[in-house]
């Protein structure tokens, strides 16, 4: 069966799912990513850790007119509160269960007599939190399954040097903001040259 490369994002309010919550999830077709994802969702609970939160709420959309009278919703700003941006999410964003069941679905539509495959980087991360929302939030339905392609290793391998890093082909001014849909196409626009690399196409690598 061909593969068809989806490349994810998210941002979260720490480091593991569960405990933590993924407050983002961005994502887009390798090859097509006008075709993407994006959702904001409610969070697990009040845990966070303030490094993960100063970087997962940089470019919330929830937050951009708030930013405007409001310094503690501002990541960048001393007075930044990550309670309030919880709070603020618990309002405005989507319930995880819907957010994962409209994802399963987006992707099942997109990857049609293919095999989805998630691409991140790390996929460790990434990968991590997806699959733990899909067990608990989506009766254990993951369109994934058990397949991942980290972008970062994937290149490596082209390569032939385990020190290598995607973002040393400087593909283009860097992107890289912390928006979780803006970040998966930025990485899938990276990872697309590099299956170009190896001359294979992101919609029927096999």
């Amino acid at each position: 069966m061909d593969k068809k490369y989806i490349s994810v994002d998210i941002e979260s309010s720490g480091l593991t799912p569960g405990k933590y919550s993924m407050l983002s999830l961005g994502a887009c077709v390798v090859g097509k990513t006008n075709i993407n994802f994006y959702r904001e969702l409610k969070p697990l609970n009040d845990n966070y850790i303030l490094e993960a939160m100063k970087i997962g709420c940089l470019e919330l959309e929830c937050l951009e007119k708030l930013k405007v009278y409001d310094e503690e919703v501002d990541a960048k700003n001393k007075n930044f509160n990550p309670l309030k941006v919880l709070k603020i999410l618990e309002k405005s964003g989507e319930e995880p269960k819907k957010v994962m069941a409209d994802f399963a679905n987006w992707i099942r539509e997109n990857t049609k007599d293919s095999k989805a495959v998630e691409t991140a980087g790390p996929i460790k991360f990434d990968g991590m939190f997806t699959a733990w929302y899909f067990d608990n939030f989506n009766d254990g339905q993951n369109p994934f399954e058990y397949s991942g392609e980290d972008i970062n290793s994937f290149f490596r391998g082209v390569k032939r040097n385990p020190y290598a890093h995607i973002e040393d082909m400087n593909l283009r001014e860097q992107k890289h903001k912390h928006h979780a849909l803006h970040d998966a196409i930025y990485q899938a626009e990276l990872f697309e040259k590099v299956l170009k690399m190896i001359k294979i196409s992101p919609k029927t690598e096999k």
